[in-house]
């Protein structure tokens, strides 16, 4: 009765490994076709966290390098968006392209808006 109940269970564990999935290669790139982020202010001053951004880089190391165009931003290596120096919204919003580099040297890029949700709602 015992070796049934093994050979059974050995059965299952087959079974059930048989049927599962392979594992899907790895895509990198960035999680989202573009990040959009909303501030309630005009001026934002340095230090400011606006919010995250996400990579896979299909690589062992499971952190990127970004490099945002406007250089008055910074992302961190865990993907948190920041204000680098004071940045005024004179036109109610700013967009900037923001690359990062997959685990093969291929550089992958996304579109940034931040915009003054209360200058936007005002003027629509």
């Amino acid at each position: 009765m015992m070796f049934s109940c093994h050979l059974a269970l050995f059965l299952f564990v087959i079974k059930v490994a048989n049927g599962l999935p392979e594992d899907a290669p790895c895509e990198p790139g960035f999680k989202e076709e573009r990040y959009a982020f909303s501030v309630t202010r005009k001026v934002l001053e340095r230090g400011r966290v606006l919010g995250k951004v996400s990579f896979e880089p299909c690589a062992s190391r499971s952190r990127a390098l970004y490099s945002p165009q406007d250089r008055r931003f910074q992302v961190s290596s865990d993907g948190t968006m920041t204000v680098k120096r004071q940045v005024t919204l004179h036109d109610s919003s700013v967009q900037f392209g923001l690359s990062a580099w997959d685990g093969a040297g291929k550089k992958h890029s996304v579109p940034v808006f931040i915009w003054n949700e209360q200058e936007q709602q005002i003027a629509g």
